[in-house]
């Protein structure tokens, strides 16, 4: 090889340095090709997870890798993303990718397309009340609340009525009975027969009347959403944002409207689905809003009464004098 190709040689590889140095540094700060749009762009990530785990991510129908998983490098635009496990219901969104953020999905819970159904016991008494055979309480403490009469204003006691502590500074509307309603961390609502919900402003010390209408409500188990439903809706009420960045306090949501009446909902244990009774049928819907919000069929089944032991992981139902128990995992 004489010195005129040696030089050649050289001036390519400097040339192909040249080149393709620019390129490596615009990979490295995260920036690719988009071949749609013809041209370069700065890219973002996805991150999923889902319960069961190993279940597989499609994106645009293109399968990738099982959760979790962290997936880099995607282009900003909407994403058709599906999450599959064999003997599982699936779980689908479209999904908007923005640059230098990483979208995020760890909620996702995939439904067992045939459940286990379990006799807990062939016959309960007359008196059973499924909410007092859960074995964990929304009260962690040994204190008991009570409406005054007639003052009808909110006191707290123990089990020996040791003490009595005035807790809200204004009356309850008179001539009304009123359901107790406490979360683990003492927030505390009121319904009354005639249907209105009420919330206690820990500030003012005074009940706050959310709506009407309502059936029944129950704290979520991180103590940061109360849900309540009329007979065709199922709403929120957001008692802090500590983790809804998109969501205020005391603001209100509608999950779902339905043409047939809720018999119940309750929580699940993410404290991002909610488990309700519709038309003999047992469903759950997540809180997710992007896109849709995905909605499953647990079930079908009449079932008096619903409860989920977040201690057992167990959904609880009665049916026809019966106690019955299903697992989501």
């Amino acid at each position: 090889m004489n010195s005129k190709t040696r030089r050649i040689i050289l001036y390519l590889i400097i040339l192909f340095f040249i080149l393709i140095t620019p390129v490596i540094i615009l990979y490295s700060l995260g920036y690719s090709f988009d071949w749609q749009q013809q041209k370069i762009v700065l890219t973002g990530g996805l991150y999923i997870k889902s319960t069961p785990k190993k279940a597989t991510v499609y994106i645009n129908d293109k399968p990738k890798k099982e959760t979790p998983v962290f997936i880099k490098r995607l282009t900003p635009k909407y994403y058709q993303i599906k999450v599959t496990k064999e003997g599982f219901h699936e779980w689908s969104k479209k999904l908007k990718i923005e640059s230098k953020l990483v979208t995020e999905v760890k909620n996702i819970v995939l439904i067992p397309v045939n459940p286990e159904i379990k006799i807990i016991n062939e016959k309960i008494p007359d008196n059973f009340l499924l909410k007092e055979y859960i074995s964990e309480k929304n009260i962690t403490s040994d204190d008991i609340f009570y409406i005054h009469k007639p003052s009808y204003i909110l006191y707290k006691t123990d089990e020996i009525n040791s003490f009595q502590e005035q807790i809200s500074l204004t009356p309850l509307p008179e001539n009304q009975e009123y359901e107790i309603i406490v979360s683990s961390n003492q927030q505390i609502s009121v319904l009354s027969n005639n249907k209105q919900l009420y919330i206690l402003n820990k500030e003012t010390r005074s009940f706050e009347l959310i709506k009407e209408n309502i059936q029944q409500a129950q704290f979520s188990y991180d103590n940061e959403k109360l849900l309540y439903y009329t007979p065709n809706e199922i709403w929120i009420y957001y008692l802090n944002n500590n983790n809804q960045q998109d969501k205020k306090t005391g603001e209100y949501e509608l999950i779902t409207r339905l043409s047939q009446k809720i018999g119940q909902a309750i929580w699940y244990e993410t404290n991002q689905h909610i488990i309700f009774l519709v038309n003999q049928k047992i469903k759950i819907i997540e809180l997710d809003s992007r896109d849709k919000k995905n909605i499953v069929d647990i079930i079908k089944i009449d079932a008096q009464e619903i409860a989920y032991s977040e201690k057992n992981r167990i959904l609880y139902l009665t049916k026809n004098e019966k106690l019955l128990g299903i697992s989501l995992e």
